[in-house]
């Protein structure tokens, strides 16, 4: 047996003091029983009459052991052990989600944000240790979540994820990649890195391409999908109509893939066009076997199982049974029907 909190013990002084105590001052304590004090009573029909003192030693002995329960639990006792594996991955991934209005569009069912959401829901699903963060961008980026094994966190963000969250529209990929390269320069960099960018493709210029020199110097790979088809589709503008351009006509968004494609070839990463299915997980695990891979694979660890509740239970119990064996009696109420008069 072993203890997590082995400072608690000393505690245990206490109870053993009390009952060495009771022991040795036993016939004392049973003389100043003897002396005259409040008794306990309780009222009846029959009149008042009085209640066997029988609890003070009892409940004395269960406090003391009762506390003794409570002080070994506190001290967190652990045997036995239990196998686990514990992942150890070095592994980076940004996800550089396009929020601009295009990525409303239709040509992807349900549409191609909702599209974009599944896929990446399906990749958290299937990483185990891998530190993941999140960027989004339209006009502007932002880092949402920084790089964390937590994915819960960035699944609470991921569903909320809209247009509405950059009022600024356009599709600016400078911005996303200072984003995105500002966090991976926060780590050691001993890590595969992967930048996964979600995007229709719509870029407003081509001042990014003077940041793929950087990417590549931090071993970040680009994982380029492709949201959206050639033949395009019409942006809802949730009024049951559809986006219009300065000259009234209705806006048609297509696919424009030479910028991903451009952005995967330059970072010796991989470009995929989503208008079916892709598996990122997979993706990832392509582009790792083709270039540097860094430290993975997992060990399993032993670890002590903590055991304090067996010890918590019974000494709580034991510790409520003895306040309430002194805990004193009320009377319980009566009803007393007022004495009816005799006829004479």
């Amino acid at each position: 047996m072993s203890f997590g909190e082995e400072l608690y013990l000393i505690a245990l002084g206490i109870p053993v003091i009390g009952i060495l105590a009771t022991l040795v001052f036993r016939n004392r304590i049973r003389s100043m029983g003897k002396r005259v004090k409040a008794k306990r009573v309780q009222a009846t029909f029959a009149g008042v009459s009085e209640i066997g003192s029988h609890l003070s030693q009892p409940s004395k002995w269960l406090f003391l052991i009762g506390l003794i329960f409570v002080i070994i639990a506190l001290a967190r006792p652990r045997w036995g052990e239990v196998h686990k594996e514990v992942f150890k991955r070095s592994r980076e991934v940004i996800i550089a989600m396009d929020l601009s209005k295009s990525m409303l569009a239709q040509d992807i069912k349900p549409n191609r944000l909702e599209r974009a959401k599944l896929v990446v829901e399906s990749l958290l699903d299937n990483l185990q240790g891998e530190s993941v963060g999140l960027v989004v961008f339209a006009g502007t980026a932002f880092l949402q979540s920084p790089m964390s094994p937590d994915y819960q966190i960035l699944r609470g963000f991921l569903k909320d994820l809209n247009p509405t969250f950059i009022p600024q529209g356009g599709t600016n990929y400078e911005a996303m990649l200072e984003t995105s390269l500002d966090s991976f320069r926060q780590s050691d960099g001993q890590a595969d890195r992967f930048l996964i960018v979600i995007s229709d493709g719509e870029s407003l210029d081509d001042n990014w391409k003077s940041y793929t020199e950087e990417l590549n110097e931090q071993n970040v790979k680009a994982i380029c999908l492709g949201f959206g088809t050639r033949e395009g589709g019409l942006i809802p503008d949730g009024e049951g109509g559809y986006h219009k351009n300065t000259n009234g006509a209705v806006v048609l968004t297509k696919l424009e893939a030479n910028t991903l494609q451009s952005l995967a070839d330059k970072t010796g990463g991989v470009y995929k066009q989503a208008n079916v299915w892709v598996e990122l997980a997979s993706l990832i695990e392509e582009t790792v076997k083709r270039g540097k891979t860094g430290k993975t694979g997992s060990t399993s660890q032993s670890i002590h199982i903590e055991r304090y509740q067996i010890f918590l239970a019974p000494g709580l119990l034991l510790i409520l049974i003895s306040l309430y064996r002194e805990f004193p009696f009320t009377p319980k109420p009566r009803i007393i029907q007022p004495r009816k008069e005799h006829a004479k």
